[in-house]
């Protein structure tokens, strides 16, 4: 979520969902200003979420909404608000756009631990500073490239 904390009200939500998440005893990261994922994260993100999709037999939409956010990052994802007509408490998913660089490589890395305790294997890499993909193994961009091919033709199936 993010807050204008020289906007008044942003001060006062940002206030109330933090001392909801203290309540709640929360793990939270407060972030200033950072830098927004990188399109080459994302990419690498997509093609993962479509290898997951393709694996399991669901839609990219599921994979993603399911598996990558609401089972491998409740914490990065889940946000809870309050119905402002019934004082419910509502869950929602953040989007990924709105996720910072180091946390979409925490949320990648927890995908892919997440996707190999349940037995699914995801091509490990990380990113230089001019965020191009650097692979772990050759066998890791191997298999990406791959991926890359077989979730392409069989778009039709997880879109």
């Amino acid at each position: 979520m993010i807050y204008d904390l020289t906007n008044p009200l942003h001060r006062k939500q940002f206030v109330t969902r933090a001392n909801r998440m203290l309540a709640k005893k929360c793990t939270n990261a407060v972030l200033a200003d950072e830098t927004k994922r990188t399109i080459n994260q994302n990419s690498y993100l997509h093609v993962l979420i479509r290898i997951m999709a393709l694996s399991t037999g669901v839609k990219e939409s599921y994979a993603k909404s399911v598996y990558f956010k609401q089972l491998a990052n409740p914490d990065l994802f889940i946000l809870e608000t309050e119905d402002p007509v019934t004082g419910n408490s509502i869950q929602s998913l953040r989007s990924s756009s709105e996720l910072t660089t180091d946390e979409m490589s925490v949320a990648i890395n927890n995908f892919r631990r997440w996707a190999e305790e349940n037995g699914y294997y995801l091509p490990d890499a990380t990113f230089d500073e001019d965020e191009r993909a650097i692979f772990k193994t050759p066998q890791d961009e191997q298999a990406f490239k791959q991926a890359e091919i077989e979730t392409a033709r069989a778009s039709m199936y997880i879109d």
